[in-house]
């Protein structure tokens, strides 16, 4: 590593919050022997990852996979640091990965589902990929797609219809966090994903990364910034407690590193003086920032398959709930099983006291697993989209945005302010991937100007 100058040792820099791109921001300028000071606004690190350990077990209540472990700097660390992984079969190729059960609770046909959900990803690359398959110009949103007619065999039988269903329209909602007709899918296609599969962290979670590579870091929780002032001479950070809004403090740096959600950046908590370029601001109007939230329940014994990794319930309706649900068992061997939401029906599920929530969630349990099943010993329920430091949980690719936004998102400001986010990651968005790489990329940035 070359050796830090005197003008590297007067840079004080700001990295505004702490997940994963403000960590991996802070710990590049830190190695190339800046000062660095994080401020983050919540009493723990993480950010959008954030690992629970009260149900007995590790549950990640955020993020929770490693999305694509070939070149992923992910797999490495979670290696090292000796983090169980294991694999999940999204795509339920070998048929066995997932159960599914009508709205009744009756248990769909594991083959024919599977079945179901090929074909619907056989259509989808068809219709992205084959110059036979021409839409007009005012197809795209994935609601768009559907309505369009994607290609679809015929006589398939009722277990194949759902797992169609699932994989053509629910499934990418649930990914994106977001409901079909918001979702731009031309530009979705420019999305690019890792290789070697899908691996959920459960021995350990993502907690024991993110605290390795905070180690050593001059880290300040409990520290909402406020407010960005950029002057000639360089940047004022305001910041307030939490806990306590008239208790302001003003460190001065010489830049700043803001690597806050991007639904922060929507609300407007942080006010920039000068405000922010107009690109910038359009296009954090113009991207998505999605809902998915999460349910997890820890029983006293298994009252489910052991043998699934998920599970999905067809429910029906112009608001269907409960479609997807996580075995934790399968991993770890614990009862401990997650049922999740995005879009909407995170929205609406939000609206719900613990209590009814619990309640609802164990009626659909019994329709689908049978007996009488009581309520879990203890849970852990997630608000992502009103936790005032994320007002959300992940970026997605909106209709009205376009196509060099996540760019003009990550672009500096007069070489003071830079940005880091999975947001602002052209092709690893809403991944903690994308979010490593681009704190990497805002610290080489600064580096670069020095």
């Amino acid at each position: 590593m070359r050796r830090p100058t005197n003008q590297h040792m007067t840079e004080k820099v700001i990295v505004i919050g702490a997940g994963m791109a403000g960590i991996m921001a802070a710990r590049t300028l830190h190695d190339a022997g800046l000062d660095v000071t994080v401020l983050e606004a919540r009493e723990r690190i993480g950010g959008r990852t954030h690992t629970d350990h009260s149900l007995g077990g590790s549950v990640d209540l955020g993020a929770a996979w490693i999305h694509g472990i070939d070149g992923n700097p992910l797999t490495p660390l979670a290696q090292k640091l000796g983090v169980e992984y294991g694999y999940t079969d999204f795509l339920n190729r070998s048929v066995t990965a997932v159960q599914a059960y009508d709205e009744d609770g009756t248990p769909l046909d594991q083959a024919e589902y599977a079945l179901g959900q090929q074909h619907a990803l056989a259509g989808w690359y068809l219709a992205a990929g084959s110059i036979l398959y021409a839409a007009p110009t005012s197809v795209k949103s994935l609601q768009d797609w559907l309505d369009f007619g994607l290609p679809k065999p015929e006589g398939l039988s009722f277990s194949a219809e759902k797992g169609y269903l699932y994989q053509s329209l629910i499934s990418t909602e649930y990914v994106c966090a977001a409901d079909a007709h918001e979702i731009d899918w031309q530009l979705n296609e420019q999305q690019v994903g890792l290789t070697g599969g899908d691996y959920l962290l459960h021995g350990g979670g993502y907690s024991v990364i993110s605290d390795h590579l905070a180690e050593g870091l001059d880290i300040r929780t409990g520290h909402a910034v406020t407010q960005v002032t950029v002057t000639e001479d360089g940047v004022t950070v305001t910041t307030s407690s939490p806990t306590d809004v008239a208790k302001k403090e003003e460190i001065a740096c010489s830049r700043v590193v803001v690597s806050v959600p991007l639904g922060v950046l929507k609300s407007g908590a942080i006010t920039f003086e000068p405000p922010l370029p107009d690109a910038k601001c359009g296009a954090i109007e113009r991207i998505g920032f999605g809902n998915y939230e999460k349910l997890a329940m820890r029983f006293d014994k298994f009252y489910w398959p052991r043998e699934a990794q998920r599970f999905n319930y067809m429910s029906t309706g112009d608001l269907s709930l409960f479609h997807a649900w996580l075995n934790i068992g399968y991993y770890t061997g614990e009862p401990i099983l997650v049922s999740y939401h995005a879009g909407k029906r995170a929205r609406h599920l939000n609206q719900l006291s613990d209590g009814d929530l619990i309640e609802r969630t164990v009626a659909v349990m019994q329709r689908m697993f049978g007996g009488d099943i009581p309520a879990p010993l203890n849970y852990a329920r997630t608000r992502w989209q009103h936790d005032p430091f994320s007002q959300g949980s992940y970026s997605f690719d909106q209709i009205g945005q376009q196509s060099g936004d996540r760019n003009a998102l990550a672009q500096p400001v007069e070489n003071r302010l830079f940005f880091a986010g999975e947001a602002t990651h052209p092709h690893f968005h809403s991944t903690v991937h994308g979010a490593y790489e681009t704190g990497v990329r805002a610290a080489r940035e600064i580096l670069q100007q020095l």
